[in-house]
């Protein structure tokens, strides 16, 4: 320690260039809203054209399902089976090397392709990213001038993707358009021509037209053919031997598909513009860089459109984030005014300069923790500040104690370190094991939070250091210019808090030390009772977030197109904006529904689902009144919809309240079951079950006639295309027109949208004759019945599940829906299973989870303190601090009624490090003097007592006025944190200052004195 003090300037200046580190640091990070917490995702998707779902399941999801098993690392795995299309999700278990996963499954999945039919697609691993949308745009006009702007909006997006940081954008509301071939079956009689001639002229005019090279004598030149683009290079395309013109026997025209999305703002027609960042980017400055590419691009738009900034997550970000620098800076006043009230000037700015130092040196190491600056960090760092200015203020205390006994400026700061350190050490240490665990937290809890005690935990390090290095070097060079006499009562409430400190010592611990037993039980009996409170408190896991903005979720029966789609949920809002005057703002987004955007997306999107925004009132009424008010009364009205309220919660996406998966294999029975549960769910009290199977869709089945086919030697593919030809058409390849692709698709004359679809107008022809073909209709060849068809076939770790997602909000709902479900297991047949989960269960899970890291946390501190103090029974004692400090917790979240959160468990957790400090600090002055031999056990109580209560007040008041701007923002997701740790420390600090005395007097005259003679 002398070598560090009588090299104080140099190692100053070093603390100050670490500063500064801190400082670069700081500015740097990235800021964000919330953490990312991302989720291992990965899809295997594969395409097989024209097959129904139960085909699918049997030819590609099975053997890719069994593919996938062979690869170690999967948590779960859920697959669907729709028409023509297989997609599997997977997610990932924590902690292992995605990378690698994702590389052996590629290889698993590649080897299996061979198991799949010819003319399925190769099938696809690909991890889910989940981008983050920065920036969403809504432009209205007419809907000519839109359309028009679909070639720019290509350009632009490509603008913005040059930008380092920009994952992607998405474009919705334009109308695809496709390259349509109508063929004329008349004229292609007229010209002795087949449908099937045209494709094989089309398939082969998609080939690159090669003539490789040649040596004309000067140099080697590249052989070429000029063809024409777009729809030109169509028209000009001869069929068969004759080369007929394609013109001549087919319509060929620019058509629009059916829309995949219909975006409206505010009742207009609307294009949706959004930007997606990659994972890790600072918000504000790659808002910067995009905004001066939007800016340009927006002020060359025609003067009938209109561009609308609709969502910014700089701008939410930029006023959070000035919100919270207020706190923050109020958090650093109250240090600055607590420890003037009770310190010297200089001391007072030694302390303040340690717990700035702390904090910045703190920073340093949190971009390689995998931390940014959000809102969780910077509640941290606020946290951080109140406690770390125990360490500087005891340390400071105490040099200055040793200068008012005559010590040297060099003997003072040495033996006031020593007589101090390690108390300092091992609480701080307690404080670390506290927070330590936190970071083994799994999923999505876990990366929330992890800001907190990473934050926590270095500063505390950083801290530690300081306050037994910087503050005495302060002191020291200090002192050694001007030995000043220190006041008896420094700091302008320095006689007060010396009042306080006497009649703390002589008045109450004289009076409770006199019935310690009586005192102890006392205290325990209050806390316990305390404690029951936590049933008479409200509880919420994640908050709503303090936002105007409401989603709505639309899924309409099965069948229903996107226009009638749109034209109902236009209706549901303006019913809503008619009868309810907090309406301030709309917007529709019908199809794949909301660009990412509110935290909000559907499962297995179409033409019968939407979404829609309802930007509210915020002064008038808050998200939950609206939806509480609206949900219900929609659901009434609207009885075919499904629909559900909701707006963004301040943590991670969370499930359905009850979800009840039923396996087996016969998917009619599972659907039957289904049917039967969802019945009963409804009677016990569910508003709405929804489940992945969905409803039978409406079809028509072709049964071939296998005699008439044979007969005529006509295959069943032929039969099968010359169908497709004359309903939804065959997709073959793309053209660009510019930067924009077109689908070409032959199609036959004959059936339109609308009617039905009549064989005896098409035919094919027979190779069963000599010279010209005879010519059979499809009616001979095909019966024609009306079937229902499974929309999908859903299967959960291999196996066939359907899963249904049971919502209310009825008292006991939960339970209510569990009985429902535990009533159909009794009646299962044989095979089949049911079992329940859901939001409840994983809320479950996180505090099984969480308590068994709380069970380790009290025995890291445990483990500390018994090292301390050399003593296995004395921990008890001071973890009694711990038990005040919940009990305090339970009491301020009560009388508050501030729901107990997420955030609020961790605030509880959180105090277990923090309210141990006093306590330690407290019996170890007692031990020391009591050790010294002359002293008896109550007069080192009271000295002990006298000598710290200054320190405990003034470090509680700290970190109570540090935290009191957070607990009365107002913002529901910090305000638990703030009140449980405030509340908590307010009353473990008050009834330690009683109790911790009281029974480390008993536990003297029980076990002390007995260890002190052995």
């Amino acid at each position: 320690m002398a070598y560090l003090l009588k090299r104080s300037k140099l190692f100053i200046f070093l603390i100050f260039i670490l500063m500064l580190v801190g400082v670069y640091t700081f500015l740097t990070l990235p800021k964000r809203e919330i953490p990312e917490t991302p989720v291992d995702l990965v899809m295997v998707s594969s395409i097989l054209p024209g097959a129904e779902p139960g085909e699918v399941e049997r030819m590609v999801t099975n053997p890719l399902e069994r593919a996938v098993k062979k690869v170690d690392g999967i948590d779960t795995m859920k697959s669907v089976s729709a028409n023509s299309a297989s997609i599997i999700t997977l997610s990932l278990k924590d902690g292992i090397d995605s990378e690698q996963t994702i590389s052996k499954l590629q290889q698993e999945v590649q080897r299996s392709a061979s198991e799949l039919p010819e003319n399925a697609q190769t099938p696809e691993v690909k991890k889910l990213d989940l981008a983050f949308p920065l920036v969403s745009y809504m432009f209205t006009g007419d809907d000519a001038a839109l359309a028009d702007l679909e070639t720019s909006f290509g350009t632009l997006s490509d603008d913005i993707q040059s930008i380092e940081g920009v994952a992607g954008t998405t474009v919705k509301g334009f109308t695809e358009k496709q390259l349509m071939i109508t063929l004329d079956p008349e004229k292609l009689a007229e010209n002795r021509l087949q449908p099937f001639d045209v494709l094989s002229v089309l398939q082969q005019a998609n080939q690159p037209l090669s003539l490789g090279t040649h040596d004309d004598g000067k140099e080697r030149v590249v052989l070429t053919v000029k063809q024409d683009e777009g729809i030109e290079k169509l028209k000009q395309l001869q069929i068969g031997d004759a080369a007929v013109p394609l013109t001549k026997v087919a319509d060929i025209g620019e058509v629009a598909k059916e829309a995949k999305d219909i975006v409206t703002y505010d009742g207009q027609s609307a294009i949706s513009y959004t930007i997606f960042l990659q994972p890790g980017q600072d918000i504000p400055s790659m808002d910067k860089s995009i905004s001066k590419k939007m800016d340009r691009y927006i002020e060359e738009l025609p003067k009938v459109v209109t561009a609308h900034t609709y969502e910014s997550q700089a701008d939410n970000v930029n006023s959070i984030f000035n919100s919270l620098y207020v706190s923050l800076l109020i958090a650093v006043i109250a240090v600055l005014v607590v420890t003037t009230a009770g310190l010297t000037l200089f001391g007072s700015f030694a302390v303040a300069l340690t717990v700035l130092a702390s904090v910045l040196v703190g920073l340093i190491p949190i971009p390689y923790m995998g931390v940014d600056l959000n809102q969780i960090s910077v509640i941290g760092l606020i946290i951080a500040i109140g406690i770390l200015v125990d360490d500087s203020i005891v340390v400071n205390d105490n040099i200055q104690r040793r200068y008012k006994l005559g010590d040297s400026p060099l003997d003072g700061a040495v033996n006031g370190v020593k007589e101090v350190y390690t108390s300092i050490i091992s609480s701080s240490l307690a404080i670390v094991v506290t927070f330590s665990p936190l970071l083994l937290l799994s999923g999505g809890n876990g990366a929330f939070i992890k800001a907190l005690p990473s934050i926590l935990i270095t500063t505390i390090i950083a801290s530690t250091v300081l306050s037994v290095t910087l503050v005495p070097m302060l002191q020291f060079i200090k002192t050694k210019r001007r030995n000043k006499k220190i006041s008896d009562t420094p700091g302008f409430l320095g006689k007060p808090l010396e009042r306080i400190a006497v009649f703390y010592s002589e008045k109450v611990l004289r009076t409770v030390l006199k019935r310690p037993l009586l005192v102890g039980i006392g205290g325990l009996v209050i806390a316990t009772g305390l404690l029951f409170l936590a049933l008479l408190t409200p509880f919420e896991f994640f908050p709503a977030a303090d936002k105007e903005e409401v989603t709505m979720n639309v899924r309409l029966p099965a069948g229903t197109t996107i226009d009638e789609t749109n034209n109902e949920i236009q209706k549901i809002i303006d019913d809503v904006s008619e009868e309810d005057k907090n309406v301030k703002e709309t917007a529709i987004f019908s199809g794949s529904g909301l660009p990412n955007l509110f935290a909000s997306s559907m499962d297995n999107t179409g033409g019968n689902t939407g979404q829609a925004v309802f930007r509210i009132k915020k002064e008038n009424t808050s998200a939950s009144e609206f939806i509480d008010k609206w949900e219900p009364e929609l659901r009434k009205r609207y009885g075919d919809a499904e629909i559900f309220l909701d707006t963004i919660v301040q943590g991670p996406p969370v499930g359905a309240p009850v979800t009840v998966t039923i396996k087996g294999e016969d998917i009619d029975q599972l659907a039957q079951l289904r049917n039967d549960l969802r019945a009963r769910l409804l009677e016990n009290g569910a508003d709405i079950v929804t489940d992945n199977l969905g409803e039978p869709v409406p079809a028509v089945q072709y049964v071939p006639n296998r005699q008439a086919l044979e007969e005529n030697g006509i295959s069943l593919n032929l039969v099968t295309n010359q169908l497709q030809l004359l309903t939804q058409g065959i997709p073959l390849f793309k053209l660009y027109e510019g930067d924009i692709s077109k689908q070409v698709v032959l199609k036959e004359k004959g059936v339109n949208e609308g009617e039905p679809v009549d064989l005896s107008g098409s035919v094919v022809p027979s190779m069963m004759t000599q010279g010209p073909p005879k010519l059979v209709s499809l009616d001979e060849l095909l019966t024609s019945e009306k079937a229902s068809l499974l929309a999908q076939v859903p299967h959960e770790k291999g196996e066939r599940a359907i899963t249904l997602k049971a919502y209310g909000d009825a008292d006991g709902f939960k339970d209510d829906m569990l009985d429902a479900a535990e009533v159909e297991k009794k009646s299962l047949p044989e095979g089949y299973t049911i079992s329940t989960g859901g939001e409840n269960s994983d809320q479950q899970a996180f505090f099984a989870e969480i308590g068994i890291l709380f069970l380790v946390v009290l025995l890291l501190v445990y483990l500390v303190i018994a090292f301390q103090f050399k003593s296995f029974s004395l921990p008890f004692l001071v973890l009694f601090a711990v038990y005040l400090g919940i009990s305090g917790a339970i009491l301020g979240l009560f009388i508050t009624q501030t729901p107990l959160s997420f955030l609020g468990v961790m605030g509880i957790v959180s105090l277990t490090g923090i309210v141990v400090r006093n306590a330690v600090v407290l019996i170890d002055f007692v031990e020391a003097r009591r050790l010294l031999g002359n002293m008896d056990v109550i007069e080192a109580i009271v000295e002990s007592g006298y000598a710290r209560i200054k320190p405990i007040i003034l470090t509680s008041l700290t970190s109570i006025v540090a935290l009191i701007p957070v607990a009365v923002s107002g913002d529901p997701l910090f305000e638990a944190l703030a009140i449980t740790i405030i509340a908590g420390l307010a009353f473990s600090s008050l009834f330690t200052l009683v109790m911790i005395p009281s029974l480390y007097l008993v536990y003297y005259k029980l076990i002390g004195h007995k260890a002190e003679r052995v």
